[in-house]
């Protein structure tokens, strides 16, 4: 390092960046080693001559720098003469919140789908249908007891219908239909089978197949193509037997309806199965995670288990993005990222973990569009929002007086980030940047 005009010691930079709109010169040239990501925020934005100023955020080799440049090349080992290369991102404003939706009860479970509606699975029974504005479009008694996950997907070539499951501590699954235009959720199908509380549920993005993870310790997978298909063709299942119900105090019912049994059980896990997905670049894959403390990839045309990441704490969700790399949340209060190739280059299947939630982490969840992009919710009552290549949260959000216990992102349009939580205090919280 060389030192500048006011004694300090200079390091060597090269500023580059994948935004052509805001590029600089990739000449290299020197600044002061005890500028941090604020610091060198303001030489880039000195470069760009620009007539607002924009916060940027800093990568060296892929990760955040989230030191001053000097304690970066003592952390490393690099020469004091090495020219760092630093690419420079806008960084992610923080998200403010926008609204709030009342429930009778613990708000368990939320889902979004791609259009801003989100679906909200609450400790009353009910399932619950918000529009893009935070309003209450539709309800439903749904379970017989606590609503514990909710995935929702739009029907294939229905701009206003929606595929939504929901799971429950009355060990069910249930498949309904919304129509936005008549407001209204229909009855289509309910998973049976299981031994015990089903604490997981996921659609495949067409609809027409679902995965459901329960307490009794098993993963399975039901077959929902006809009861969608039937739905997007205009048969509101009202030739299907049902059954009635009664009614709970409030004189809402919980809806009976055709039951499906399961197409495969996939039997592995030996602690209740707390996470499912679809892998979402292999159609025969999916992935779940258990409080066995593993992660596992199943092969849905062997109905086996292709491989097991064990890991040394219990899962409590989990995640997985285009790349295949899952993300778990834990009670130790940590997010771990898990890459099922690491092994086959020998290094460890756990590649980063995420400490600053101060309680349980009950959710974790993948940005959709943004590949680095993710977000968790605590019992400690906060949502934060990450990038995988920062030790650190990006931002930090006292979202829930409580326990938070879901979030979900929403894709309003492209130019937003905005999601959803729920928890302990009974709303559902909308955010947006």
């Amino acid at each position: 390092m060389n030192g500048d005009s006011d004694g300090g010691a200079q390091v060597r930079v090269k500023f580059v960046t994948k935004d052509a709109a805001i590029r600089v010169t990739e000449t290299p040239f020197a600044v002061p080693a005890r500028l941090n990501r604020q610091g060198l925020s303001q030489v880039v934005n000195h470069l760009l001559n620009l007539p607002v100023p924009r916060p940027f955020d800093f990568l060296v080799d892929g990760q955040f720098l989230r030191t001053s440049l000097e304690k970066y090349l003592l952390q490393h080992g690099a020469s004091e003469e090495a020219l760092l290369t630093l690419e420079y991102v806008e960084a992610l404003p923080e998200p403010e919140k926008q609204r709030e939706a009342n429930h009778p009860d613990w708000v368990s479970a939320v889902a979004a789908a791609h259009t801003g509606l989100v679906v909200t699975g609450c400790y009353d029974g009910h399932v619950r249908v918000h529009d893009a504005a935070g309003e209450c479009v539709a309800a439903l008694k749904a379970h017989h007891g606590a609503v514990k996950a909710v995935s929702v997907q739009r029907v294939p070539e229905k701009k206003r219908e929606f595929v939504i499951a929901t799971s429950g501590k009355d060990q069910t699954g249930q498949l309904w239909l919304f129509d936005a235009a008549k407001k209204r959720i229909s009855a289509l199908a309910a998973f049976t089978g299981h031994l015990n509380s089903v604490d997981a549920v996921a659609l495949r993005v067409t609809g027409e197949q679902a995965l459901t993870g329960s307490w009794d310790n098993t993963v399975r997978v039901w077959d929902t193509k006809a009861a969608v298909s039937a739905a997007a063709a205009g048969d509101d299942n009202d030739a299907q037997p049902k059954k009635k119900q009664k009614s709970s105090a409030s004189g809402a019912s919980a809806v009976s309806f055709r039951q499906l049994e399961a197409e495969v059980v996939l039997v592995g896990h030996t602690s209740f199965v707390t996470g499912v997905a679809f892998h979402p670049q292999h159609e025969h894959l999916v992935v779940s995670g258990a409080s066995d403390r593993s992660v596992r990839v199943w092969d849905l045309t062997t109905h086996s288990c292709a491989q097991t990441l064990t890991g040394n704490r219990a899962i409590t969700d989990i995640s997985v993005n285009a790349d295949g790399l899952v993300l778990s949340a834990h009670p130790d209060h940590c997010v771990r990222l898990w890459d099922p190739r690491a092994s086959q280059a020998g290094e460890s299947l756990v590649q980063r973990t995420f400490s600053s939630h101060k309680e349980w982490v009950s959710a974790v969840e993948w940005h959709p569009t943004r590949a680095t992009l993710f977000a968790s919710a605590s019992y400690d009552g906060s949502v934060k929002v990450w990038d995988a290549r920062s030790s650190v949260p990006l931002h930090t959000l006292a979202a829930h007086d409580g326990k938070a216990l879901d979030v979900a992102w929403r894709l309003e349009d492209a130019a937003h980030v905005a999601f959803a939580s729920g928890g302990e205090d009974k709303q559902l919280k909308f955010f947006s940047v």
